[in-house]
């Protein structure tokens, strides 16, 4: 069962060894390791030159420790992914690269279960949206569902067709009722905090 589960947690204790010391005794545990997959992941956060490879893993800065081990959990081709948060301690640029990888590695055979506050880091490939409050599923329906119901605009006031509004510099991000099949890009964070506030609408019009 556990060569078929990966979890990256997000306060790491990584051992002080060599990252190809480390590879190795993965290669052990899980069979499916792929270690061009793993070099491939170095390469894309720039992690693969010859001094990094000299370093031990403990050396490496909080970031470069969770790129390394975002690497791993993806070379190691479990069917079952956990990470809790991780997108922190990556700046922006890696968090765009991280984004790249978690969408070439998904496919029907896999599932991911990723935990974040920083949902904006993630809203491109979430899917679908699952929102729990003391263990009670208020949302869970893909992102094209949610699109179809909901459109999420910026507009100067509030209409009579939103449902829940926040008020920013240049007038109100709103979730209003798709009365009209418009097009709009998923805000997860306003989402998450109009179900919150409106939780028998939600469960009246989403839950099946």
């Amino acid at each position: 069962m556990l060569e078929n589960i990966f979890y990256l947690p997000e306060n790491l204790d990584v051992p002080p060894i060599k990252i190809n010391e480390f590879v190795r005794i993965y290669n052990i545990m899980y069979p499916n390791f792929n270690i061009n997959k793993f070099n491939d992941c170095l390469i894309k956060f720039e992690l693969d030159n010859e001094k990094n490879c000299k370093k031990k893993i403990t050396d490496f800065s909080n970031g470069q420790q969770k790129k390394i081990m975002i690497a791993v959990g993806l070379a190691c081709q479990t069917r079952i992914l956990l990470m809790d948060e991780p997108t922190n301690g990556l700046d922006i640029p890696s968090k765009t690269i991280f984004r790249q990888l978690i969408a070439e590695a998904i496919d029907e055979n896999k599932i991911f279960i990723i935990s974040t506050h920083q949902v904006r880091d993630l809203e491109n490939i979430i899917d679908p949206v699952i929102i729990i409050e003391k263990n009670q599923v208020l949302l869970n329906n893909s992102i094209s569902e949610i699109t179809q119901k909901l459109l999420f605009v910026q507009q100067s006031e509030v209409s009579e067709n939103t449902i829940y509004s926040e008020q920013t510099i240049g007038g109100y991000l709103c979730v209003n009722n798709n009365l009209n099949g418009e097009e709009s890009k998923i805000n997860i964070e306003i989402l998450f905090n109009a179900v919150m506030k409106n939780k028998e609408f939600f469960k009246q019009n989403f839950l099946k």
